[in-house]
């Protein structure tokens, strides 16, 4: 809050272990907001994923989803991100049928955000971290008829998997609804090689005007990092 920030991104192991409540009145005393809430610690604490071949596992992962669902209506933020928790597969687990219980559950889990107007965020994911959907046009395959899903554009990622993340922007822009940045190195935006004014005329030009969640690795320090991240950022959307 001192650094400037209007919003913070919850990630939360375990949403039915969450005192809603006191949560929201300690962000509210910071006059913050929720801007989403990430889900990627229940994969990898639990091992829950919604493309787990394993019944119980895969059904774990929705009534986790659904809870979240729920705590973001509590938070009042209605955004809850799909990024870790996905799942991965590999040579144990064929990508195609990962693919089709991803969609199974993707298309059960948008019925119950509708009921609660929620929307769930996608986040096409390197491949480095996953071989399960990396590419935004995947995603937007994936996500394409869901009335309740759109994609994160994470810029670290894009960066990795697209031809050019600013022609990236305007592509995913109709179905943009969230956007994770870190510079190319994942580092602060402004310690690498984005230009990030370019990043946000082409958000600007698609229509978002939601929330730019820096997830950047922590260095110099936390609070280094989130000190550069505002510098650099905040004279664009000022």
């Amino acid at each position: 809050s001192n650094l400037g920030y209007d919003g913070v991104e919850l990630n939360i192991q375990d949403p039915f272990h969450v005192n809603a409540t006191n949560l929201m009145r300690i962000i509210e005393k910071y006059n913050l907001s929720v801007a989403a809430i990430s889900t990627g610690l229940s994969y990898l604490t639990y091992g829950y994923s919604l493309s787990s071949p394993n019944e119980e596992l895969r059904g774990n992962a929705i009534k986790f989803f659904k809870k979240y669902i729920e705590l973001s209506v509590e938070l009042n933020s209605r955004k809850v991100v799909i990024g870790l928790a996905r799942g991965k597969c590999n040579q144990d687990v064929d990508c195609d049928k990962a693919k089709e219980l991803l969609r199974e559950s993707l298309e059960m889990l948008n019925d119950y955000a509708r009921q609660y107007n929620v929307i769930l965020v996608f986040e096409p994911l390197n491949r480095y971290e996953t071989k399960l959907v990396n590419r935004l046009n995947e995603a937007v395959e994936l996500i394409r008829d869901l009335s309740n899903v759109r994609i994160l554009l994470d810029t670290f990622h894009a960066l990795l998997e697209e031809r050019n993340v600013y022609d990236a922007i305007e592509y995913v822009g109709p179905y943009l609804g969230h956007v994770h940045v870190a510079d190319s190195n994942r580092l602060a935006p402004g310690l690498g090689m984005i230009d990030w004014e370019r990043v946000v005329y082409r958000l600007l030009k698609v229509g978002y005007r939601g929330y730019l969640s820096v997830e950047a690795r922590t260095e110099p320090s936390f609070k280094d990092m989130l000190a550069i991240s505002a510098k650099t950022l905040k004279p664009l959307l000022l």
